[in-house]
């Protein structure tokens, strides 16, 4: 690929405000007292003593006077901290910060560290250090004035009546911040950075210095006028499903193959021109600092993203951050299946179907609600950035970034490098962790696992004698006449399944593993759904509804379906199991009552069915889960309804409290004739539709 970057990625009146506007100390009219204490604490009067009227509007002309008009104060910001030790600062400034999380105290000392700090890179990752910070602070202050629930925007946070009413009348304060972090018309600095748009160099220090000192400032107001922030929104941590991490990272070891990345980094400067920015991740990487290395790569990912997305979408303009007048373009347009203007995204043709399609990495990390967002939590200051950040969830960003780079790259001959060789290896081998679709998959497979613990925890048989762990488990006698009418119905769902689905498995095999007394139905489970299930751009929430046909919003109901049934069904076995577990244990110290041990011999006798139970559920759930387009969606869904209401059922029955074990069973000896009869129905609408 062609070399993409530009000089610089900020539009001309972007940059125009950020680069041009107030770059003299003494540009604003008039004398200017001093609007900072020598202790680094803002004068707010004194600070914003020149700043024009509000403009209703926000225009961009406004923003630009007032700039022009603060630009004394920014760079005072500037030579307080650089003329001072940072630490020495800091111990000034720590005791008025108790209005910030206290688990970010070490992000804002870091950050006062890294805007005095001689690296130019440094300068961006305290920038979006201070900025997440106070983000997450000032939406700590706004739910502990209102009781409300804070707005996802900073901009609404900044714009709300509850700020203004913490900080007074005038709240020349927050008006003073908005020219720094507020509307795309003003600095916009938070979102500047955050989206990956400035290179090093391109934001000057002064403006970085000055949001550092809003900070303890801000604190020292509050304290002069009484308003202490005693309660704070508890601050995320990222646990990560051990699945995802294995799966993304296999084999690769990053952390010790960082010299390979460097070099790589370097052998493509032409195509991202972040050389500094990334080198800088990598050396915190190395150091360590995986929040750090995380927060500083994952703008530049998505810079290099934006980069292939216009090159290959043919805007270019779009490469640029955007005026006012329209949007950025940030992850959400860059994943989207459709373009502004209706074309269709060619970014997954360029980046190809195991990158970009959305069960892949990229999606997994900063997209599913079920995976860690990473960059959402750690942008808007939720995430404890230093407490237990996951070394894993920092070499995955960099593996995608890797790939990434690999595969926009000129670089042809991989197969003579192992390093690179065994990224693109990797790339073909990836699927989702986090895509409902592979979340559906995961839940069978719990509840398969479950299932099969059962003849490991019936110590004792019906008799209430411990039982021979040799022989192997029966229905009991008095019940086999039952089962045998379940095993009936059962061979005939399994056949209908069958000639629904190609499932390459045939009646006897499904039977057999499946549906045998306390049959180990986990290596069947696992090759029915060994077929890896297509999820480009499937159930994203502006995909058009389609009525009828079991697509669009059909298909997302029905998973949604899907996964309440496999939640229930996962809850009734773990209460069947652990009553199991402790009545036994009751029963061999001898604390069960007369009636407590009759109620013991019926759910030994029921184990069998809610064994078979769970196993006819996973394959009507599998079957599904693979036909998803196959019937009529308005006729599956009330199926599926029917059979969440079964399950929920079943929920309550066999509650610790409840112990309703004949109930159960008899619940499901006549819920499962409907599977039946439910599945001809089908087959039959089925077949009328192909003739």
């Amino acid at each position: 690929m062609e070399s993409l970057q530009l000089k610089t990625c900020l539009s001309p009146k972007v940059h125009f405000l950020i680069t041009k506007v107030g770059r003299s100390r003494n540009e604003a009219k008039g004398a200017r007292a001093t609007s900072i204490t020598p202790d680094g604490f803002i004068i707010w009067d004194e600070a914003c003593i020149c700043l024009p009227e509000t403009s209703p509007s926000d225009e961009y002309d406004y923003f630009m006077a007032c700039v022009q008009s603060l630009s004394p104060v920014f760079f005072e910001a500037e030579e307080i901290l650089l003329s001072n030790h940072w630490q020495e600062i800091w111990i000034k400034h720590k005791p008025h910060l108790s209005w910030i999380p206290e688990a970010h105290h070490q992000a804002v000392e870091d950050s006062l560290k890294y805007l005095t700090s001689t690296n130019e890179s440094h300068h961006i990752l305290g920038l979006q250090l201070v900025c997440s910070v106070l983000e997450r602070a000032l939406g700590d202050v706004f739910e502990y004035v209102s009781s409300l629930q804070c707005p996802s925007l900073l901009k609404d946070i900044l714009n709300s009546g509850e700020i203004t009413q913490v900080f007074g009348r005038n709240v020349v304060s927050i008006q003073l911040l908005r020219v720094v972090i507020g509307p795309p018309t003003s600095l916009n600095l938070r979102n500047i950075v955050w989206h990956g748009f400035p290179n090093v160099g391109e934001i000057p220090k002064r403006y970085g210095c000055f949001l550092y000192l809003t900070l303890p400032s801000f604190g020292k107001l509050l304290e002069e006028r009484g308003q202490h922030v005693q309660v704070h929104r508890q601050l995320m941590q990222f646990k990560l499903d051990p699945n995802f991490t294995s799966h993304a990272l296999g084999k690769l070891d990053m952390r010790n193959k960082l010299p390979l990345v460097k070099e790589l980094v370097e052998m493509t400067q032409d195509l991202h021109g972040r050389q500094h920015l990334i080198q800088c991740s990598l050396d915190l990487m190395a150091d360590k600092q995986y929040s750090y290395a995380t927060i500083l790569l994952l703008p530049q990912l998505e810079h290099i993203l934006r980069l292939v997305f216009t090159k290959e979408n043919g805007c270019s303009e779009r490469l640029l951050t955007a005026e006012y007048t329209t949007l950025y373009t940030t992850f959400d347009e860059i994943f989207d299946k459709h373009l502004p203007n209706g074309e269709r995204n060619k970014l997954p043709e360029r980046l190809g179907e195991n990158l970009m399609e959305s069960t892949d990495l990229l999606f997994d990390l900063l997209v599913y609600p079920e995976g860690p967002r990473v960059r959402d939590k750690v942008s808007h200051g939720e995430a404890d950035l230093l407490q237990d950040f996951p070394e894993s969830l920092a070499e995955v960003v960099l593996v995608a970034m890797v790939i990434l780079i690999l595969k926009c790259s000129k670089i042809t001959d991989i197969g003579k490098n192992g390093f690179l060789q065994e990224l693109a290896d990797f790339e073909l081998q990836y699927h989702s962790v986090y895509h409902p679709l592979s979340i559906i998959k995961q839940k069978i497979e719990q509840v398969v696992n479950i299932a099969a613990t059962f003849p490991a925890v019936m110590k004792y048989d019906e008799e209430m004698t411990l039982r021979d762990r040799r022989q192997p488990l029966e229905v009991y006698r008095e019940d086999s006449g039952a089962y045998a009418e379940v095993q009936g119905v059962t061979k005939f769902i399994v056949l209908l399944v069958c000639q629904d689905w190609c499932c390459h498995h045939t009646v006897e095999e499904i039977n057999k593993s499946l549906f045998q007394v306390f049959s180990d139905g986990r290596s069947l489970v696992q090759a029915l759904m060994k077929e890896k299930l297509s999820t480009l751009y499937r159930f994203q929430a502006n995909q058009k509804k389609t009525d009828g046909d079991g697509g669009g919003c059909g298909e997302a109901e029905i998973v949604g379906l899907l996964y309440r049934i496999l939640m229930e069904l996962h809850t009734v076995q773990q209460q069947v199991v652990g009553t199991l577990s402790t009545k036994q244990e009751q029963l061999e110290r001898k604390k069960l009552r007369s009636r407590q041990r009759r109620n013991l011999v019926l759910l030994i006798r029921s184990c069998p069915f809610f064994h078979h139970c769970a196993h006819m559920v996973v394959l009507i759930c599998t079957w599904k889960l693979y036909s998803l387009s196959t019937h009529p969606g308005s006729k599956v869904i009330r199926f599926l309804k029917l059979l969440l209401q079964f399950v929920e059922n079943l929920r309550t029955f066999t509650r610790p409290e409840k112990n309703k074990w004949t109930e159960s069973i008899n619940l499901y000896c006549e819920f499962i004739p409907k599977i039946k009869d439910t599945l001809i129905a089908l087959n039959g609408t089925l077949a009328s539709m192909k003739s």
